[in-house]
């Protein structure tokens, strides 16, 4: 199943941490794929469902290449309109890569090179703070709740900054809390 587009958004609008700490409250804590570094510090976010082989790539998806074939055809995968590369070696042809634009992670020269924890269709996520592994089954829930809390931490930040307390609102279970969110959502349209 490919990666909806509402849910690629709510992914990229939240990033890496806040993905990080959903998937920790559901006990996944190790989806970081350590030891793997951006190709370029300005390129943009990645998200997509894994694929091994670039015919399976679909569009959006990520090319997840676990072998020592280290360099990629671009014009292919630019065709295909994959989201980005994820690379157990060094990539080769990384300049042709950054040049193109497509958003690439790959394991630095000299690094012992260990197995990709990535499954098939798995959900590939990546911004300048890390790159992480979300469950393809639990994709669309791990965004729509990152987002949700990204929503009730700016909720609680305009309560303090105009000199509301925080007391019973940090902790989103209060009822005071819930009915206050509710009625912020309602005034921001959210």
């Amino acid at each position: 199943m490919a990666l909806a587009e509402a849910t690629r958004g709510q992914l990229i609008s939240v990033g890496t941490a806040r993905i990080a700490t959903t998937l920790a409250q559901h006990g996944l804590r190790r989806q970081s794929l350590s030891g793997l570094r951006p190709l370029s510090p300005f390129q943009d976010a990645l998200a997509g469902e894994a694929a091994t082989a670039i015919d399976a790539c679909s569009p959006g998806g990520v090319l997840a290449m676990e072998s020592s074939v280290t360099s990629v055809p671009v014009a292919l995968l630019m065709r295909r309109k994959v989201a980005g590369i994820v690379s157990n070696s060094p990539l080769r042809n990384a300049a042709e890569i950054a040049r193109a634009g497509l958003p690439a992670w790959q394991r630095l020269a000299g690094a012992a090179p260990k197995p990709l924890a990535i499954e098939v269709g798995d959900v590939l996520f990546g911004d300048r703070a890390g790159l992480i592994v979300i469950p393809a089954a639990m994709a669309d829930q791990i965004a729509e709740e990152a987002v949700e809390a990204m929503a009730y931490e700016e909720f609680v930040a305009e309560q303090v900054s105009s000199g509301g307390g925080v007391y019973g609102l940090h902790i989103p279970s209060g009822e005071h809390a819930r009915r206050a969110f509710a009625a912020w959502r309602r005034m921001k349209g959210r």
